[in-house]
């Protein structure tokens, strides 16, 4: 049994040590990186290690999330338009090609007018941001990186 409470806390000690240090080799050994803050409700672009740009943002809700995770932009549309929803998506970075979801042009209100509105998983940005942020990013290059989830806060 101490064999085994060892073996976890050697493991625990080792995955608080290296996690850190592993997150700060993303944002520099990744040229570009598009980090999105659920909980915050905040994107940040990142090149070299260096913040270029922060924007406010607007993810999915409860019932239809932004999955967290590390991601890679695969696809840029400019003038992306959804059958699915029958809206306009300009200025699309797909990050996750199978479920549709996207880094897009669209609305994002005051946050007390956010908990009404969902996204579908995609992330909104406004102009002027998500034309930079479309202009910056490099398809098959740039990370995508969401972390937490929205709340209704």
């Amino acid at each position: 049994m101490k064999k085994y409470i060892w073996l976890f806390s050697v493991l625990l000690l080792t995955n608080i040590l290296i996690s850190p240090a592993l997150a700060s080799d993303t944002f520099e050994e990744d040229t570009k990186v598009i980090y999105i803050d659920q909980l915050k409700q905040v994107g940040s672009a990142y090149e070299g290690g260096k913040k270029v740009m922060e924007f406010p943002v607007l993810t999915g809700d409860a019932e239809t999330t932004t999955d967290p995770g590390t991601y890679l932009v695969r696809v840029k549309d400019e003038n992306y338009y959804s059958r699915k929803y029958q809206t306009p998506m300009p200025y699309s970075l797909f990050f996750n090609y199978t479920t549709r979801a996207a880094i897009h042009e669209g609305l994002v209100p005051p946050p007390k007018k956010k908990i009404s509105l969902a996204t579908h998983g995609c992330v909104h940005v406004e102009e002027p941001y998500m034309k930079r942020l479309y202009d910056w990013t490099e398809a098959g290059r740039t990370l995508v990186i969401i972390m937490g989830r929205r709340t209704e806060d």
